[in-house]
């Protein structure tokens, strides 16, 4: 990546300790470790791009919470990423393990703050279309009463705030 950015590392794992050596070798980057943190929403607020790099991903929670932030996301192509990640539409699904692609999309990003911001906006009304506790609630109650109603019993699901 040939532009100046700076890397901010939320969480910990088993793998830390070679991501930290990894990011001091690039040359235009500086890197900051926060270790765990309660505070992600505050810390994707001054985020401007979402990365998340795995090789197995369930629905990934984080990429639902960077989605709230309103941030263009890059993920790699994996699990449940899909189903938050439109590509090229709110950020990029890159093959799973393909550096040279995952440094081009955020290479992409950094250099264009208009597509960054129109990713970003995207991002937000997918979340709040698809991804919202009540969205979620509601989906699951009709899952329970779609499958209860099959065996012809009645089903009443109510939301308590």
């Amino acid at each position: 990546i040939k532009q100046d950015f700076e890397l901010v590392f939320a969480g910990s794992g088993p793998s830390l300790e070679a991501v930290r050596q990894l990011a001091q070798s690039l040359p235009a980057a500086r890197a900051e470790f926060l270790g765990d943190r309660s505070d992600i929403a505050q810390i994707l607020a001054d985020a401007s791009i979402f990365v998340l790099s795995t090789n197995w991903e369930g629905l990934p929670v984080s990429i639902v919470e960077a989605m709230r932030a309103g941030l263009p996301v890059i993920a790699s192509n994996v699990g449940g990423n899909s189903e938050c990640v439109r590509n090229g539409e709110n950020g990029y699904l890159v093959p799973p393990g393909d550096e040279a692609e995952l440094a081009r999309r955020i290479e992409e990003l950094i250099a264009a703050p208009e597509l960054r911001a129109q990713m970003g906006l995207n991002s937000r009304r997918s979340y709040e279309r698809n991804f919202t506790v009540e969205m979620m609630v509601a989906k699951t109650a009709q899952v329970y009463t779609d499958a209860i109603g099959r065996d012809g019993a009645a089903a009443v699901v109510t939301q308590q705030q």
